[in-house]
């Protein structure tokens, strides 16, 4: 069967890679895990934490920085990382480049280190200024303490006896204080005492690092976790973020 071919731009056909955020400003790239509660059953991983998915996660940007990505500094709870990245932005902001290289960089770290096939989706948030900056971080701090709540209360209505479906619907709606009661009456946990990186998640930055060489003193940055922060929306938490960047100029 003869069939004429016609010629079509399929360059054209390429609808959004022409789509950029400004290069000279910073951004937000978040990714999330896609169906990581398979991921932690199939894994065997501990409830309602288990170090080792986070110690995972924080992989990701860690080679990032490694590699000498312009990343400033990375946030990280349960299964989700907010990549923070300074101008100029790579690729000149092409959004494309920035929702599939850096969740698909993650997915093959992350992997390695679960010896397990994990992905992310990506987004792309748009920031304006410091306070934007430090009003992100705070938000998603304040989403890893309802998600301790939850993950808690959870797993003591599980532990009680009630399957997990009827537990997320218990659940549902529920206010800080009675997932503390939940918690504490089941579990006999305070959960102002669990471990701080299940409360407030955990930060990858940069610090300073002097070395002492026949040449003399040579001062690089070198990427750090923190598995004790303080709460961003309180005076400490602002001057620790501000820290933390201004190791980047």
């Amino acid at each position: 069967m003869n069939a004429s071919i016609r010629s079509v731009d399929w360059k054209e056909r390429e609808i959004f890679s022409g789509l950029r955020v400004p290069s000279d400003a910073p951004v937000m790239v978040r990714i999330d895990g896609w169906r990581f509660h398979k991921v932690a059953d199939e894994l065997g991983l501990e409830r309602p934490f288990d170090r080792r998915l986070i110690e995972a996660l924080i992989q990701a940007p860690l080679s990032l920085m490694r590699m000498g990505f312009p990343l400033a500094l990375s946030f990280a709870f349960s299964d989700e990382i907010s990549f923070l990245i300074y101008p100029p932005i790579p690729w000149s902001g092409r959004v494309e480049k920035l929702i599939s290289v850096i969740p698909s960089h993650s997915s093959a770290i992350v992997s390695m280190f679960l010896n397990y096939p994990v992905c992310f989706d990506a987004r792309i948030i748009i920031l304006r200024d410091l306070d934007e900056i430090l009003g992100y971080l705070s938000w998603r701090q304040s989403e890893a303490w309802r998600n301790a709540l939850n993950s808690y209360a959870l797993f003591a209505l599980e532990r009680s006896g009630m399957n997990r479906e009827d537990a997320v619907k218990e659940l549902r709606n529920r206010k800080a204080d009675s997932l503390h009661d939940i918690i504490f009456t089941k579990l006999g946990i305070n959960i102002a005492t669990v471990p701080s990186w299940q409360r407030r998640g955990v930060i990858v930055r940069k610090r300073y690092e002097e070395k002492h060489c026949e040449s003399g003193k040579v001062v690089r940055r070198v990427p750090e976790v923190d598995w004790d922060i303080p709460l961003f929306s309180t005076p400490e938490g602002r001057d620790y973020l501000l820290e933390a960047l201004r190791a980047l100029e």
